[in-house]
């Protein structure tokens, strides 16, 4: 475990609080009831669109239909792999299961909750809103991601791929639809233990391009690189010192 690891779990509750075991994202020793949607909530009163998708997508799998179920709970008991879920389909059932290289487990959400709402607090164009009438331990909350935002990003957030920074307005798209730039949930390795096994695990995840992500496909990142870079070289480019320069017809 690294320390930014332990230096979350010293802060944040952390106790089961739903039927899946989701862990408490309050402080600690906090009033009220547990909730695993607190982090969550803090990040819609800077902008709403932001918030509802760190929720949705650290806690729920991408659109599925089928055998797999559609936006389901990451931690769903019942999880198939791919071979699985097509011999479900075939025989024609429907929403039976979740693919298990979407699956997760409650400390790999709750720590994935977090980590991308420290990366929400890096995003150059987050509004700033006056916390000043919330109680302690939200100004709290506050204050904790938005330290550890400066020491991990301290020139923004950006893009893994094309290093440009994730903005605020990428997360606002029209429903249904998106563009290049849209802001999306990437896995930095897509697989870590072979193709049958999840990459929804702690340190794992960062706010991505929609293009860059699939770029990248399922590759890692230097396999992404590699893979530029030969096209490059295919079509006649040559990188020197950080320059590049085009075949000349």
């Amino acid at each position: 475990m690294n320390q930014d690891n332990k230096i979350i779990e010293s802060f944040f509750c952390g106790k089961p609080c739903n039927k899946h075991g989701h862990m408490c994202t309050k402080k600690k020793g906090h009033t009220g009831r547990c909730s695993h949607t607190e982090v969550s909530r803090i990040v819609k009163e800077f902008n709403t669109k932001v918030g509802a998708k760190l929720q949705l997508d650290s806690y729920s799998t991408p659109g599925n239909k089928g055998a797999a179920k559609n936006r389901a709970d990451r931690c769903y008991p019942v999880q198939y792999t791919k071979q699985q879920i097509y011999e479900a389909n075939t025989r024609g059932e429907h929403g039976v299961c979740i693919p298990k290289r979407f699956a997760s487990t409650p400390y790999d959400c709750f720590m994935i909750n977090i980590q991308l709402a420290i990366q929400v607090f890096a995003i150059a164009d987050l509004p700033v809103i006056s916390t000043d009438e919330w109680d302690i331990e939200r100004q709290d909350t506050v204050s904790f991601l938005q330290k550890l935002s400066r020491l991990q990003h301290p020139h923004g957030l950006r893009c893994r791929i094309c290093g440009k920074h994730v903005l605020v307005e990428h997360f606002i798209t029209e429903h249904g639809s998106s563009d290049e730039k849209s802001a999306q949930l990437g896995h930095i390795h897509p697989y870590i233990n072979g193709e049958q096994e999840t990459a929804h695990v702690a340190g794992n995840t960062q706010w991505i391009h929609r293009d860059c992500n699939i770029i990248q496909g399922e590759k890692t990142e230097k396999e992404t690189f590699q893979s530029m870079i030969d096209i490059l070289e295919n079509q006649g480019y040559t990188i020197e010192k950080g320059e590049m320069s085009a075949r000349i017809n």
